[in-house]
């Protein structure tokens, strides 16, 4: 019954979003976003804590109400970015290419049309139109994506990750062969590499604290020879994307392993810069990223978890 149910739903969420035009569905999906926020105290809290320890980490000290307006902001970034992860198949592609401007294209082109190429990127903003901008420019990538229960949920949101565009979507606990493969045939796999749920990740610095970042885009770049492409795609406006991408130079030392963890550390640091530019719309910090800052201490409410770092 229950997933009659939500099968259900998602048609009935499906149909809606396709029905609705663009500002009204983005007024949806604010006002879900302000609603969630209001109703997830826990999930609002620990929001709170990592976005303030994003700030201190950059210099930046807002008032209690600034950075209230600033959680609120995230959660309703957040709720954009599910609004327009439905609404991605009812585009047709030329018109999802359209409202994508990439910075440096033709120099990011060449990268990748010239040999294998690994895109990491945190969890920020929506990179799913940028996937289906390479697909228009004939350009095909390999995605992970963290699998979803029940399995139903799974197979609804990577149908619309992929969509038909020419992203491969595949289950992140079974990625590394086709991650693999599509690297030696010379093409382009795409890793959101800040939360390291493995829990075997490298020892990293992340905005001042240490953390684990997971190995991977390090890992197959070292392993494969690929060029490290770092980057965002930023949500400017509605149906407005901004992608700003930066090629991350590696050195080999003979020692794989050490090279991983050395790549994986730079790219902590150039996270950095990516995240402090839009915090509102990094959304890893809707989970635990620093061992310091955890449910645990969501749980003890605003006043025990207020900024820190």
């Amino acid at each position: 019954m229950r997933r009659f149910a939500l099968r259900a739903g998602l048609r009935l969420a499906d149909l809606l979003v396709a029905s609705l035009p663009a500002a009204a569905g983005y007024a949806l999906a604010d006002l879900a976003g302000a609603v969630w926020h209001r109703c997830a105290p826990r999930r609002r809290v620990l929001v709170s804590a990592n976005l303030a320890r994003v700030l201190a980490g950059t210099g930046r000290s807002p008032s209690e109400a600034g950075l209230r307006r600033l959680v609120l902001r995230a959660f309703v970034e957040y709720a954009r970015y599910y609004y327009e992860l439905l609404r991605a198949p009812h585009y047709p592609l030329g018109r999802v290419a359209s409202m994508i401007d990439v910075k440096g294209w033709p120099e990011l082109r060449a990268t990748l049309h010239a040999g294998p190429t690994v895109l990491a990127s945190p969890h920020l903003g929506n990179f799913e139109p940028f996937g289906a901008f390479l697909a228009a420019n004939g350009i095909s990538a390999v995605a992970p994506v963290e699998e979803t229960n029940p399995p139903e949920l799974f197979e609804f949101l990577r149908a619309r990750r992929a969509g038909g565009r020419g992203m491969t979507v595949v289950p992140l606990s079974k990625a590394g062969r086709p991650l693999l493969e599509a690297l030696r045939r010379g093409g382009t796999v795409g890793l959101i590499a800040d939360r390291d749920l493995g829990g075997d990740g490298v020892a990293v610095q992340l905005f001042g604290h240490p953390t684990t970042m997971p190995t991977g885009p390090a890992t197959l770049t070292v392993r494969t020879g690929s060029t490290l492409i770092v980057g965002s795609c930023l949500r400017v406006g509605r149906e407005r994307f901004l992608v700003d991408t930066q090629s991350l130079p590696w050195q080999t030392s003979g020692d794989r392993r050490r090279d991983a963890e050395v790549l994986t550390r730079d790219l902590a640091a150039r996270f950095e810069l990516l995240i402090s530019a839009a915090p509102e719309q990094w959304f890893a910090a809707f989970q635990p990223i620093w061992p310091d800052i955890g449910w645990d201490v969501a749980s003890a409410g605003p006043k025990d978890a207020g900024p820190s770092g």
